[in-house]
């Protein structure tokens, strides 16, 4: 009789305790998951990379700096870069290849009078180009676990090769570009003289998409400046993290 009752005390009670999950071992879980999520918030990767960029030159540009040119100029270049990525931010050193090819023509200087002496000037373009060495620091938003924003600026230097040559010039007329109009001044100072300056600084802003397929691949398109206008896109190889 006594065994009888105590067994209908004990079942109920063992039911209920395999029945509930223990809370030790769901608070163990629950702090093992955050410690997860938490590593990948700090997880910082390197990697390597290349990119392609075309910039452009055109006339409003040109206006900045021109009353009148030949034209708009368009010019490929890309680089490489290192880079080392955190959560949200990425440190990119890049050293790239530039030409600086502009168009051969007459060029007035602002709010010059073309038949004036010292006013224009007959630019010739012997295969400058330089090489260049920057550091940009680009921010990402990640719209989705694929897709992102990037943005970013980022200051650096240029080495100027080759040479763009200056022949002081006149015309007759304001239409620089039309042949017969405009000619060597025979009174002018520089003749095929050298201008291009040794060094120039770079200018970088960024504004583009990313795509991360892989966590160790990201390939991306860019528009802003690169000291001139240009769009581009490159891929990034995460090769080491920790």
């Amino acid at each position: 009789m006594k065994f009888t009752r105590l067994s209908r005390v004990i079942a109920p009670a063992l039911a209920l305790a395999l029945a509930t999950p223990p809370t030790v071992t769901t608070a163990f879980a629950d702090k093992d998951d955050k410690k997860d999520k938490d590593d990948d918030e700090d997880v910082v990767e390197w990697g390597v990379g290349a990119h392609a960029r075309r910039m452009r030159v055109s006339r409003r540009t040109l206006k900045m700096f021109a009353e009148d040119g030949p034209g708009p100029a368009e010019v490929d270049g890309g680089g490489i870069v290192f880079t080392r990525r955190g959560k949200t931010l990425e440190l990119v050193i890049g050293l790239g290849y530039d030409p600086l090819d502009g168009i051969d023509g007459y060029y007035l200087e602002q709010n010059g009078d073309p038949t004036q002496p010292e006013t224009v000037s007959y630019l010739e373009f012997d295969n400058p180009m330089w090489f260049t060495a920057e550091v940009t620091v680009v921010g990402h938003a990640m719209l989705h676990k694929i897709l992102g924003l990037r943005y970013g600026a980022g200051l650096g230097i240029g080495v100027v090769r080759g040479d763009v040559l200056k022949t002081d010039s006149i015309c007759t007329g304001t239409d620089l570009q039309r042949p017969g109009v405009c000619g060597p001044d025979p009174n002018g100072v520089d003749v095929e003289k050298p201008v291009q300056p040794p060094v120039l600084p770079v200018l970088n802003v960024l504004v583009g998409v990313e795509l991360r397929p892989f966590r160790f691949l990201s390939l991306y398109a860019d528009v802003g400046l690169h000291t001139a206008p240009y769009a581009g896109v490159g891929a990034t190889l995460y090769l080491w993290d920790k």
